[in-house]
């Protein structure tokens, strides 16, 4: 079969790309044809793939997504694939990976009724799920709650995704110990809390509110930590931000494909993002069984809240909140231990699961 994987822009660093990638290799091993539709594709891809790239044509986010969307219906309509799989809200999707909340149930209020950007997204979202035929994944069960109040999905085609890993980001002792002894090499300065922060959005993920926490300890408490940021953001503004925080220890890395080592090396996950379905960090950190500090609009905030040594942030209150726990950990400045295995993070291959399923949806 002919499947075409639609995503608006494609870094091999993001969650929803990573999640993407896989199921579209996943896909081509099973001997499928491939295609990918998007904005701008990053890097290599694979030499038997179709690339249909529209180019960013659109000075806004808002125009760029419409001018997509129009080319994924566009292509639709040529008949050119046995399915279409979106990673982002697309008119003319057979199949949607929810990577993001329901826009209808917790953007488009108020006066945002009467903003163009919001108008668009949520023309699209409701184009998109008129389709009685639509597949979805969703990625958890408030998730699947919040569309359905929305949106009449049928039973039968939709699916929740187990939280699942690969197995690499699975603690064991001696990666803990391949990685400390890494830490050691690369850290800047011995005896301080390491303190880790995953993210493609820095803003969206909260990096300015860890700043905010960190700015508001005292310079001994602040001389306790390194912080590093793990990411292909846009880091001048936090830098400048961050080299006024005298005693901080910081670390930009870039993105990474190696995530794994990283983990196993902090002390501390920190994640007080503003927006986030999920958080596929939140389940590598668990899988890891690295503690976190996590605000509770995260989709997988149940997974900390199994944890003894993890914090879930008010969003509201997010930044006291981090200064505060932050300012106790200062106190004792001796490493965490890892936390307990996490029951609900499997090593189950979640594109072995999403290929499946659509192969199911697709021969029905």
């Amino acid at each position: 079969m002919h499947f075409a994987f639609a995503i608006t822009e494609f870094f091999p660093y993001g969650g929803a790309q990573r999640d993407f990638i896989a199921v579209a290799n996943e896909m081509a091993r099973r001997g499928h044809q491939i295609s990918v539709i998007t904005m701008k594709w990053h890097g290599d891809i694979h030499k038997d793939w179709t690339l249909y790239e529209l180019g960013k044509s659109q000075s806004t986010n808002h125009g760029r997504i419409k001018a997509l969307s129009g080319y994924v219906v566009s292509l639709k309509k040529q008949g050119l694939f046995d399915a279409i799989i979106g990673f982002t809200k697309l008119a003319g999707l057979d199949v949607y990976f929810a990577a993001d909340p329901c826009f209808t149930a917790n953007r488009f209020k108020g006066l945002n009724k009467l903003l163009p950007r919001y108008r668009s997204s949520a023309r699209i979202e409701k184009t998109l799920f008129n389709n009685v035929e639509l597949k979805v994944f969703f990625l958890t069960e408030h998730q699947r709650q919040q569309y359905q109040q929305c949106f009449e999905i049928e039973t039968q085609n939709q699916v929740v995704l187990p939280v699942s890993v690969d197995e690499k980001f699975h603690f064991t002792q001696a990666r803990l110990e391949a990685a400390r002894d890494w830490r050691q090499q690369t850290q800047l300065a011995e005896n301080r809390i390491l303190l880790l922060f995953v993210a493609a959005d820095f803003h969206t993920k909260g990096l300015d509110r860890i700043i905010a926490a960190l700015s508001a300890l005292s310079f001994v408490a602040r001389s306790q930590f390194e912080l590093w940021i793990v990411g292909n953001g846009k880091a001048a503004a936090y830098e400048r931000k961050l080299q006024q925080l005298t005693g901080l220890n910081y670390q930009f890395w870039g993105g990474q494909t190696e995530l794994a080592p990283f983990y196993f090396a902090a002390d501390l996950l920190l994640h007080p993002a503003r927006k986030e379905a999920a958080g596929m960090v939140l389940a590598e950190a668990a899988a890891a069984r690295l503690p976190m500090l996590i605000s509770d609009i995260c989709g997988y905030a149940f997974l900390a809240e199994q944890e003894a040594l993890s914090q879930v942030l008010d969003e509201n209150n997010c930044i006291s909140e981090l200064t505060q726990v932050l300012n106790l950990h200062s106190k004792q400045p001796e490493a965490l231990p890892r936390t307990e295995p996490n029951p609900l993070v499997s090593a189950a291959s979640r594109a072995v699961f999403c290929a499946d399923k659509i192969e199911a949806w697709c021969n029905s």
